[in-house]
Order: structure tokens, then sequence, then C-alpha cells
């Protein structure tokens, strides 16, 4: 019996291993795509010509430096799935069809499943945690903070803008919503009416469901690399303010930068 017990121990511990490094892979690929954005707005927002290879180059610093926040990432990350799969346990028998054809895999791409409050729930938290991590990068990447310094800063922004994160939150879920709609149109006609569909189909839109979360994270980047620029105007506006006796601004008060003008405001934002 001990020894079976050891036995299943052993299989456990290597498939949450398995789980674990699956998870801090995407993590680490995630980090490494925000880094390079941001190092992409830094050379628009200081006036140079975006280059995808200098900022690669670049990055590979920060990249390296961030690694301790990736592994807070993937193991937060980590915890998550794994309390959502104890939970749904005892609701194996809903899982559903698990052969393995085009269609599963394409649903399998897009996250489709049944809607549950409880996969609402968990879905929301890996979002937060993850719009968390790229509103900590800008701290690393723009004033090369440390580690530390980067983890408070961005908790800081989150915390301080509750509104602004909590409604981008929500428009960028909504992005995503209307992203994913047309292969969701795709399942259900398959799933609830029968309707059948030709593997080429289902091949597109494994392409396209790649794509689609694709530029959905993208938008959770750019719009906490905004959120935290808004933020560094904001604190320098605060300091003007204090420094001529003036009331202290809101964040509406101060102009919202867009990374897409000819403004330099990363520039004005840092500048002493």
């Amino acid at each position: 019996v001990s020894n079976y017990l050891c036995k299943v121990n052993f299989f456990v511990r290597s498939r949450l291993a398995v789980v674990f490094l699956v998870i801090f892979v995407f993590s680490f690929i995630l980090s490494i795509s925000c880094l390079i954005l941001l190092e992409l707005v830094e050379q628009i927002e200081t006036g140079q010509s975006p280059n995808i290879f200098t900022a690669t180059f670049s990055s590979i610093t920060n990249i390296i430096k961030s690694l301790p926040i990736t592994i807070i990432w993937a193991a937060i990350w980590f915890v998550i799935t794994v309390v959502e799969m104890l939970l749904r346990r005892s609701h194996s028998d809903d899982v559903g069809d698990k052969d393995f054809n085009a269609e599963n895999v394409a649903k399998t791409v897009a996250g489709f499943e049944k809607f549950s409050l409880s996969a609402a729930f968990f879905d929301a938290l890996r979002k937060g945690v993850r719009m968390i991590a790229f509103l900590i990068y800008p701290a690393i990447a723009w004033e090369n903070s440390s580690v530390l310094k980067s983890v408070k800063k961005g908790l800081a922004v989150a915390r301080t803008h509750k509104t602004e994160f909590v409604a981008g939150f929500i428009l960028t879920e909504l992005a995503a919503f209307i992203v994913f709609l047309p292969p969701a149109v795709l399942f259900i006609l398959s799933g609830k009416f029968d309707v059948e569909f030709p593997e080429w189909i289902w091949f597109t839109t494994i392409i396209y469901c790649g794509f689609a979360w694709s530029f959905s994270i993208f938008l959770e980047q750019m719009f906490t690399a905004e959120l935290y620029l808004w933020h560094l105007l904001w604190e320098k506006d605060c300091s003007i303010a204090r420094s001529n006796g003036d009331e202290i601004p809101k964040l509406q008060d101060v102009k919202r930068p867009s990374i897409l003008d000819s403004i330099p405001d990363l520039t004005n934002a840092l500048e002493k």
C-alpha cells in the first residue's frame, strides 16, 4: 500500500510540475512580449523610429531582471489553476466530448466551455493578476527600478487608480468577447444545432483564435502601459502643485496620454 501511495504521490507531483512548467513558459513569453512592447513605446515616446530588433535587444537585460516577477506571477497563476482543477473534479462528468479532433482543439485554443460563475471568476482572477504584472513591468523598462520598487510601484498604480484599472479590465474583456464571438457562434451551431462544418473551417478557427488571443493580450499590455504613463504625468503634476502650494490635481485633471501621437509624454514625465 505504501509503495502504491508513493507511486500515486510521485505521479501527482510530476503532473503538477508539468503544469507549473507550462504556466511558467507562457508567463515568460508574455513577459518578454510586454517588455519588448514597452521598449517600442519608449522609442516612439522619445522621438525615435520604432525598431523591433533594437527593442528586442534592449529588452534582454530587463527580461533577466524581471524573472522574479515572472516566477511569482507563474506561481499565483499555478495556484489559481490548481484550485480550479480541484473544484471541478466533482463536475468531471460535464467535461463533454474529449475526442482529439480539429473542432475540440479549436475549442481548447479558444477557451470555449459551458458558462459557469466559477469559471468566470477564475478567468477574471487570472486576467487581473496578468494585468497587474503588465502594470509592474513599465517601472523596470522605463524607470530602471529594482524588482521590489517595481512591484510596489505597479501595485500602487493599480490601488491609486482603481476606477481606471477596473474600467480598462472591463473594456479589454469586452473587446476580447467581440473578437471571440465568431468562433463562439461556430461552436454553438456545431454543438447545439448539430451543424457540421468541414475540417478546414476548424483549422482556420484555430489560427484565428491564436491571433485573437494575441490581440487581446496586446490590448491589455497597451492599456496598462498607457495607465502607467498617465500615472507618471499625474505624479509630476502633483509634485509641481506641491512646490507651488496649489491644490493636488486628480488623475482626470491630467490630459490622458496617447502612445500613438507625436507628443513625447514619457520624456516629459521622466524629466526632472
